[in-house]
């Protein structure tokens, strides 16, 4: 499955450029016909709004690539503050394995 390569490579690559050196987690799912990648990172939330929407921008054009992925599979994709314990970020993309099949046939 070419797409979810290349999303959870994107995913892992734009949490390591953000929050390098420190521990990442993959988790992968498939459930209800859709693939669900999820990669947690270290990097907190800014309580500053203008470094907030800094951080938010850098992600997002670090994931540019991944969300035209995503939504060429008709998939969603999205980040947030992780609820796991330690905080950091949760950076997640869903993809429906009808949308990566007709994806592979492209």
């Amino acid at each position: 499955m070419p797409a979810a390569g290349q999303v959870t490579g994107e995913l892992v690559a734009a949490a390591w450029m953000l929050d390098p050196g420190r521990s990442l987690y993959l988790s992968v799912r498939y459930r209800d016909e859709s693939l669900r990648l999820t990669v947690y990172d270290g990097h907190a939330p800014h309580a500053h709004p203008r470094l907030a929407a800094h951080c938010e921008a850098r992600r997002r054009t670090a994931l540019q690539l991944m969300g035209a992925v995503v939504r060429e599979c008709g998939g969603a994709w999205g980040f947030g503050e992780s609820r796991e314990p330690g905080g950091g970020t949760r950076t997640w993309a869903s993809l429906p394995r009808s949308g990566t099949a007709a994806y592979l046939a492209g």
